[in-house]
Parts: structure tokens; sequence; C-alpha cells
């Protein structure tokens, strides 16, 4: 499994996921179509007073595909106002190890 995943968390204010996961919509259809991207997964916290309501899971091909989609775009999608509202945390990582359940013997 190549590539690097991105874990970007955010706080989203109770009574406004609609409004988030809307502009999220908007940014993750953009970046869908950049070189390098491969997929992605929208996590969403069953605990209504979770710091992170959102985690989004996201995996490129590479550091340089990820770094070149942050493109003018990109930039300008996430730096208007309304998104202030919903303060990130991304973070970069690599898969080091990875497991799944075994068969269990009848």
């Amino acid at each position: 499994m190549a590539g690097i995943t991105l874990i970007n968390s955010f706080r989203v204010p109770a009574g406004r996921e609609d409004e988030f996961f809307s502009r999220w919509r908007q940014v993750n259809t953009y970046m869908q179509s950049k070189p390098g991207y491969l997929e992605h997964t929208l996590y969403r916290s069953l605990m209504p007073d979770a710091t992170y309501r959102f985690v989004n899971v996201a995996r490129w091909e590479s550091l340089e595909s990820f770094n070149a989609a942050h493109d003018e775009g990109f930039r300008a999608l996430v730096t208007d106002a309304d998104w202030s509202a919903f303060p990130p945390n991304p973070v970069l990582y690599e898969v080091v190890h990875q497991g799944e359940r075994q068969p269990t013997a009848a």
C-alpha cells in the first residue's frame, strides 16, 4: 500500500454539520479531479460533543501529488471567511503496519 494518507480532523460547531458537509463536498470534488488522488473516507463522530466531529482520511499516490493538488483553486475554496468556522487539523501519514481479521477455525 504505497502512497501517503492525509488524516484531517475538523471542529464543527453543533448545528452547523450540514453547512460543513456541503462545503467539504465542494472541496472534495475538486480534489478528486487532481492527479495522484486515490480515495477518501469521511467519518462523523457518534458523540455530538466530540472535539473533532468530522475526520477525513484521504490517500494520495505521493507527497508530490498531494502538494501539487493544494494549488490556487484549492486555496480559493478554503480561504473564504465561512470556512474559518470549521478549523481543520491536517496531518500526513505513511503506513507502517496493516492488519486484518484472520478467519477462525470452525
